[in-house]
């Protein structure tokens, strides 16, 4: 039992679990909106999203030769997965180094201050937005013009007087996806409200725990308001599955504070995403 909850641990502390879930909400988001989609660009995604994770988590600890747990390990894997990720950066194009950059800017952004005394952690519910925005950067910009992808006009369009309308409507998947994102933030939000400065003025300092879950909920309810505006109630199963998904997210947010395990955001909310695309696999 020591064994499984360390392998557990190493799992969900090393990021190889968020990098996981990610991978999956980025097939699950393109599940209508790519012909092709390579192994390539799944392995560069999850590289990428254990490296970012691994950096903001840690290197200000090596920095400071401060010890952590599974800190060897730690280094290894990361090191293993900056090598896969150059390696098929170099072989993408142009388009994908530059969105990889921003991405991975953006996010050290975060982790590291530009000035001595102020860093964009002192900028309010900065956390939550930066985290969203690195993910809709990866997920939503840089696949466009990969040479790992072959982008779809969606919803079954595939002639040229539909473009527009066609990226319109990708535009709207995207508000919806950012708006999720920030929804299975926050039980990362108040899960962290021990361990977080007050300086990082997260959304559970400004607001308060009840509010920031009846804001998650509000997102959740929003998400599938826009799903509704756009394809009426439906009862196919992909969106069915959709509706499903969205409940359990704000069930999981509602319980957020009552559950004092760790494992709780750190692995359940997070798996939400991996769950989703488990669905459609067997659906």
């Amino acid at each position: 039992m020591r064994l499984l909850k360390s392998i557990l641990d190493f799992y969900i502390r090393s990021s190889l679990h968020v990098a996981v879930c990610f991978v999956a909400l980025f097939m699950v988001f393109h599940f209508w909106n790519f012909k092709k989609i390579e192994i390539s660009i799944l392995l560069l995604l999850f590289c990428g999203v254990l490296i970012g994770y691994n950096l903001i988590k840690y290197a200000i600890l090596i920095l400071k030769k401060e010890h952590f747990r599974f800190k060897i390990s730690i280094l290894i894997l990361t090191s293993l997965a900056l090598i896969i990720a150059v390696y098929l950066v170099i072989n993408d194009n142009l388009w994908t180094v530059l969105m990889a950059l921003l991405a991975s800017s953006y996010s050290l952004l975060y982790a590291f201050p530009l000035f001595k005394h102020r860093n964009w952690r002192q900028i309010p519910i900065i956390k939550l937005v930066t985290v969203a925005v690195s993910w809709i950067i990866l997920i939503c910009l840089l696949p466009l013009q990969s040479t790992y992808v072959v982008f779809a006009y969606a919803y079954g369009c595939d002639v040229a007087p539909v473009v527009d309308t066609v990226y319109f409507l990708y535009f709207i998947d995207v508000l919806q996806l950012f708006l999720l994102i920030i929804a299975l933030c926050i039980p990362f939000e108040i899960k962290d409200l021990k361990y977080d400065s007050v300086v990082l003025k997260t959304l559970p300092q400004l607001v308060g725990t009840y509010n920031s879950k009846i804001l998650g909920v509000l997102i959740c309810v929003l998400y599938v308001v826009i799903e509704f505006i756009q394809f009426g109630f439906s009862t196919d199963m992909n969106f069915m599955i959709t509706y499903f998904i969205l409940t359990l997210t704000a069930i999981a947010i509602w319980f957020s504070d009552k559950v004092k395990s760790d494992y709780y955001a750190s692995f359940f909310v997070e798996a939400i995403p991996v769950l989703w695309l488990g669905f459609y696999w067997v659906f």
